[in-house]
């Protein structure tokens, strides 16, 4: 397919590009700082949809990945209207152009977690696409409006839209952040020690826009292990005693999100988790 991406000078989006190339795609970045790895790409700016029409003529699906990605960052009106705005465009334009695939890159932090000044409690762990959104910060609630405008599109076009809920994305392939992290559970708690490989995350994006289930839907994307050593139950008696556990079946480590849809539906399973690359005592 050709493929454009948004956002793909970051770190995520020159991820993202790599893994397409190499499946055969034929790729585009796009975005407003360049970035001389990614061949070819253009400049373009997500509030000018003259720019979005002239890159997307002739594509047949669009990865959205260009956002502030972080509350405090920006000013919060600036972070939130940012967001939402090319989450828009992109769509408004992909809709006028007739793109019928779309994957486009959502949040834990939709979930209402992350960021919150006073993190309030789940109602159940591990989370899955049912679980209720009510973020306070404006990069969660950002995400979530993201969410609605993809489904808004999906019901006008009959396009397929995919939003993939992503953890924190880990860049580094010997998960040394991970590992000095271990020691201090405390600090992973707001994201329930959740976490994904920069190229699982990646592979998780082509086989959503391969895939192409139809219609808008949420996926939930993580490792299927938290970023700890210690069982997650553990964890939940001394930091959520409160919070149940909606999976028996869970043992071990195991995530505080629910990637089984990914799963049944796109074919995604993490392949790159910290337990293959660090050597750990029990």
């Amino acid at each position: 397919m050709k493929i454009v991406v948004t956002g793909s000078s970051g770190q995520f989006g020159q991820q993202v590009a790599r893994n397409l190339t190499a499946a055969g795609h034929d790729v585009l970045g796009i975005d407003r700082v360049a970035n001389p790895s990614i061949r070819p790409s253009w400049l373009c700016d997500l509030s000018r949809t003259g720019d979005l029409f002239e890159a997307f003529t002739g594509t047949e699906a669009v990865i959205h990945l260009a956002a502030i990605p972080a509350p405090n960052l920006a000013p919060d009106s600036v972070t939130f209207n940012n967001n939402v705005s090319a989450v828009y465009n992109v769509l408004k334009t992909a809709a006028d152009l007739k793109i019928a695939k779309l994957v486009i890159a959502s949040s834990i932090a939709a979930y209402g977690f992350l960021y919150a000044l006073k993190m309030p409690q789940p109602k159940y762990l591990p989370l899955d696409e049912e679980h209720p959104c009510q973020p306070t910060d404006p990069y969660g609630l950002s995400k979530v409006v993201g969410e609605t405008i993809a489904d808004s599109f999906a019901t006008q076009t009959g396009a397929s839209i995919s939003s993939l809920r992503l953890p924190g994305i880990n860049f580094d392939p010997e998960f040394r952040l991970i590992k000095e992290r271990f020691s201090n559970p405390r600090y992973r708690l707001p994201g329930f020690w959740t976490y994904i490989d920069a190229r699982d995350a990646a592979e998780a994006c082509r086989l959503a826009l391969e895939a192409a289930p139809g219609g808008h839907t949420i996926f939930n994307v993580a490792a299927p292990t938290s970023n700890m050593r210690e069982p997650t139950d553990e964890l939940l008696k001394q930091y959520l005693p409160s919070v149940k556990k909606n999976q028996d079946r869970l043992v071990g480590n195991w995530s505080g999100m629910d990637s089984s849809k990914a799963e049944r539906i796109l074919g995604f399973r993490a392949q790159h988790v910290w337990e293959r690359y660090i050597r750990s005592p029990p």
